[in-house]
């Protein structure tokens, strides 16, 4: 595939990011910010921030999705500094991790930057004022990768420790780890579902479910050295690059690896992002290279060549380009196939072979349908000594070449052949009960005797005339239950057209039921599930659904009722009902109040933190969230008094006031390290671990100094 448009800044690129007003924005190693039109395809915008140079593959800078924020790095101060460009100046320095900065990440909301250390440590900052909001749960050595989920509640981070670990911003108490990669992780990304996707150095690829810490997926491996992910918003395809300029092309719905060499890139591939609404792949590359692939134009040229009638050609390219196979136009020239194909057919039958090979050549190209054409003209080798069985009405003879040569089933000779059983069978049914039937029945199938299938048929009609007459009343009845219990017992029954439409019955109730869910209509469902049960094939899926539609009624329920507290209950306990409407309205309020306090509780005011969160203190699965920004309140009310000069002994009482409530937390030696910078102090640490606070909200005292 051809680069369809390209920059070049000269360096390499550190930090893309595509936007939404048609731009894209960014940051090479040397600190300068670039905007581009991707309509124009020029230099929009950009200034030079005058910081010493970075370096590649270290993500320890980067651009909001809304670009109103950037993150540069001082390699020399081991500092951040945050660019407001709504302000269009630096509005504050982050200096918090001692090893310097080895990832950071905006939410995607924009609210807030997440930084990961050399250290293993975690930080949450407000991406407005700067201030530290939050510290998340650390690792054991340096951070590789950070992300959040859309809504901004899940976060995930990855270290070189080789584990992940995943926790939910509204139910502070639920911390879940990850752990299978051999090799450090170096990308993490949010799936649907309550899903992560994670790769690391050596190729691995995993989808996790998080909620119950297993791997659910592995992909085929890249066998390489993984530097960045994306995937469409219908998660339909994964792009996969690599620190060799390789990328690979996934079908993520499938699990399967369609090209590992979809593009190749001559640098290394530093960042790659994909844009759903011009289906734009864009890279940055370590040779200060930016190309853009625009993935129609190859679906533009096989558009044109299908047009040419060049069906070889049109093969050829979506061998070359998987992504081909999944468009409306590689759909129309598989229904000219198929119209071909059925054409040869009928020239077979009218020995006008020369023909049929001249219509189905054009489609050679392809392998499978090269090795469909081979066996066709294979098959019908026979046809003529089919065509005389079937005539001589020698059935058993017939149905045994069709079972050599499968495609003599596309011909009307064995259409007729089946449309002659069904009539047999159906006149059959109708005289099964008639106690002088049983010779007439014997003349009836006698054409068709011992014919694998319909023999089976026809000996158990005899030895249980009278099971299929209970089975055809289950099915007036709509008894399901035993209708599928005889079925066990006598496998005969799944040989007749009744089976078969008992078949399509379960899946029309699976489609209803799938309807019904999704509009809502949680106790229809529950209801529909009571039925879909007694289908074997859909028991697995009933059985499931049920209990979530018990669940979401249920949460409904109580939220109609106004009772939160067992509706967050539900939350915490469910995290799947994190997609419903309910949960979205009554976490929205929740974060908003949250957000809030956290502001407070970085300026150390608890007692306007416990103010605003008063209606939520009495939530049990909301409690750890308000003890966390009270113990915020706590950090900064230390990291004060010590910029005031309050005395050792203050600042000591204060460490050990909040030993006894919380025990020991590595944040403690975090702000220890920071208060010792300025000036001597000495604390003594009962490293026995964290104690869970137990008491009321109101019992926490506002002042810790």
């Amino acid at each position: 595939m051809k680069i369809s448009h390209q920059f070049d800044i000269k360096v390499g690129v550190h930090t893309l990011q595509l936007m939404k007003d048609k731009t894209l924005c960014v940051i090479d190693i040397n600190n300068n910010f670039r905007v581009y039109d991707l309509d124009k395809f020029k230099l929009k915008d950009g200034f030079k921030s005058n910081l010493p140079k970075n370096i590649l593959y270290i993500d320890n800078m980067a651009i909001s999705s809304d670009a109103n924020y950037l993150s540069f790095y001082d390699t020399s101060k081991k500092e951040i500094s945050i660019f407001d460009r709504t302000k269009r100046n630096f509005i504050y320095t982050i200096c918090s991790h001692a090893g310097g900065v080895e990832t950071v990440e905006f939410t995607k909301d924009n609210k807030y930057l997440i930084t990961g250390g050399m250290e293993g440590r975690l930080y949450m900052w407000s991406a407005q004022s700067g201030k530290k909001v939050d510290t998340l749960s650390h690792h054991h050595d340096s951070i590789s990768a950070i992300s959040s989920n859309d809504n901004s509640r899940w976060v995930a981070t990855a270290g070189y420790d080789k584990v992940i670990k995943v926790f939910n911003r509204s139910f502070r108490k639920n911390h879940y780890k990850l752990i299978s990669h051999q090799e450090p992780i170096t990308s993490l990304n949010f799936l649907s579902g309550q899903r992560l996707l994670s790769t690391d150095k050596e190729g691995s690829i995993l989808i996790w479910d998080i909620i119950k810490c297993t791997v659910i997926q592995r992909l085929p491996s890249f066998d390489a050295h993984i530097t960045a992910v994306s995937f469409d918003k219908e998660e339909q395809f994964l792009f996969v690059a690599s620190l060799s300029g390789m990328v690979g092309l996934y079908d993520l719905q499938e699990g399967t690896l369609l090209k590992n060499d979809f593009l190749k890139q001559l640098a290394g591939i530093s960042q790659m992002q994909y844009c759903d609404e011009r289906n734009f792949l864009v890279f940055g590359l370590s040779n200060g290279h930016i190309p853009i692939f625009e993935l129609d134009e190859p679906v533009q040229e096989f558009t044109k060549l299908m047009k040419e009638k060049d069906f070889q050609a049109c093969y050829l390219m979506s061998e070359e380009n998987p992504m081909i196979l999944y468009t409306p136009v590689y759909e129309s020239l598989e229904n000219l196939y198929s119209k071909a194909f059925e054409h040869a057919v009928k020239l077979l039958r009218e020995q006008k072979t020369k023909a049929a090979k001249d219509l189905l050549r054009h489609f050679s190209a392809s392998s499978s349908k090269r090795l469909q054409i081979q066996k066709l003209f294979n098959d019908f080798s026979m046809f003529n000594t089919f065509l005389t069985a079937v005539k001589s009405k020698k059935y058993m003879m017939a149905y045994s070449l069709v079972a050599q040569y499968s495609s003599l089933k596309d011909t009307p000779e064995y259409a007729m052949m089946e449309k002659q059983w069904s009539k047999i069978l159906l006149v059959v049914k109708k005289i099964i009960n008639d106690k002088d039937a049983e010779e007439k029945i014997k003349q009836l199938f006698k054409p068709f005797m011992g014919i694998p299938g319909k023999n089976l048929i026809i000996t158990s009609l005899y030895s249980n005339r009278n099971v299929f007459v209970f089975f055809r009343k289950h099915l007036l009845d709509k008894d399901y239950f035993n209708a599928f219990k005889l079925i066990v017992g006598h496998p005969f029954l799944q040989e007749f057209e009744e089976y078969q439409n008992l078949v399509k019955i379960g899946k029309i109730y699976k489609e209803k039921t799938e309807e019904v869910y999704n509009n809502g209509e949680y106790y229809e469902a529950v209801k529909l599930c009571e039925i879909l049960v007694y289908f074997p094939e859909e028991k697995e899926f009933a059985e499931g659904l049920r209990e979530k539609a018990n669940i979401y009624a249920e949460a409904m329920q109580y939220y109609a009722e106004k009772k939160f507290t067992a509706v967050y209950n539900m939350i915490e306990a469910h995290p799947y009902l994190e997609d419903a409407q309910i949960t979205q309205d009554i976490e929205k309020g929740f974060l908003d109040y949250y957000e809030k306090s956290e502001l407070y509780a970085a300026d150390g005011n608890v007692s306007s933190v416990k103010k605003v969160m008063e209606k939520f203190s009495k939530i049990k699965s909301k409690v750890p969230s308000i003890v966390h920004l009270i113990k915020i309140g706590y950090w900064a009310q230390i990291e004060k008094a010590a910029q005031t000069n309050k005395s050792d002994m203050i600042l000591l009482e204060a460490f050990s006031k909040y030993q006894k409530i919380f025990g020991y937390e590595s944040m403690l030696e975090d702000l220890l390290k920071s208060i010792q910078e300025k000036r001597p102090l000495e604390v003594s640490f009962d490293v026995q671990g964290s104690k869970e606070y137990k008491g009321s909200i109101s019992a926490l005292a506002d002042e810790l100094i």
